[in-house]
């Protein structure tokens, strides 16, 4: 005999209440509870399911290292923002999404990399401070940096481009300073070719980002962070499919009046100038 509705939510809430975890058993048994209960007012059909089911297995088949259909599964559904929102502490630099394209494996370069080298593009010195919430530098903190090419796409995407182009790690100098030469970002699609992008189709959604940097931000004792900075004017930056644009992350791309800066980095021609400072919060 079926059990009803109420049982049944109870009984699998309850089949959790063993866990040796009590915040794994707390964050399950809400899962079951808001599952069952998005079951029920929807009425879900078992045809409806079984689509579920096959999107997410669609979903396991195209993810690899290069690319996580479940983390732009995240992104779209705006779960990856209302984590963001709830879980990155008060006083830091605001949180952003991670993306599908992160690699773990990005080289640690010298701070002060060129990464332009001889590609197209604006050519942007992105520079800054990592501090705590405070305003003291943080010393020897990592940036983990990662951006797309001019022509929209990233490295997974594009086999023409080194594995390891337009992004790297670098360590902070001894005042939470860091810099590096890179070229302005550019508005890109979401990958469509997957399951997601059939689910954006059928719904007739927005499927563009606005141009942005990447940037993992670290430092033992603080909170890690991970966001982007996104280039003031740039188209979609009202309307972001993963609702990823925050207050505080939209940055002017302004010409640079340093000489020396290209110098630097041995580069002819104008260069645009980003400048940012990262703040870290130490847990609570």
């Amino acid at each position: 005999m079926s059990l009803p509705n109420a049982a049944v939510t109870q009984e699998a809430m309850a089949s959790f209440a063993t866990a040796e975890n009590p915040r794994l058993a707390h964050v399950m048994a809400l899962l079951v509870k808001h599952l069952h209960a998005f079951v029920a007012e929807s009425k879900l059909s078992k045809d409806e399911w079984m689509q579920g089911l096959q999107f997410l297995t669609a979903s396991a088949a195209i993810t690899d290292e290069e690319r996580n259909e479940f983390s732009l599964f995240s992104d779209i559904m705006g779960i990856s923002s209302m984590v963001d929102v709830v879980s990155q502490p008060e006083g830091g630099t605001p949180s952003s999404v991670l993306g599908p394209f992160h690699n773990h494996d990005s080289l640690v370069r010298p701070n002060g990399v060129n990464l332009v080298q001889d590609q197209p593009g604006d050519k942007v010195w992105f520079h800054g401070r990592v501090l705590d919430v405070e305003g003291q530098p943080i010393a020897n903190a990592q940036i983990d940096f990662w951006q797309n090419a001019d022509n929209g796409l990233y490295p997974a995407q594009d086999p023409a481009q080194d594995p390891q182009n337009l992004r790297c790690k670098v360590q902070c100098d001894a005042q939470g300073g860091f810099e590096l030469l890179t070229i302005r970002p550019q508005p890109y699609t979401v990958p469509t070719d997957g399951p997601v992008g059939a689910l954006l189709a059928a719904s007739r959604r927005n499927i563009w980002r606005p141009a942005h940097y990447h940037v993992i931000v670290s430092a033992p004792g603080f909170v890690g962070l991970v966001t982007e900075l996104f280039p003031q004017g740039s188209a979609y930056i009202d309307n972001d499919t993963v609702f990823g644009v925050r207050p505080g992350l939209v940055v002017p791309f302004q010409p640079c009046q340093d000489p020396e800066v290209a110098q630097r980095f041995g580069v002819d021609g104008p260069l645009l100038e980003v400048s940012y400072e990262f703040r870290l919060a130490r847990p609570a």
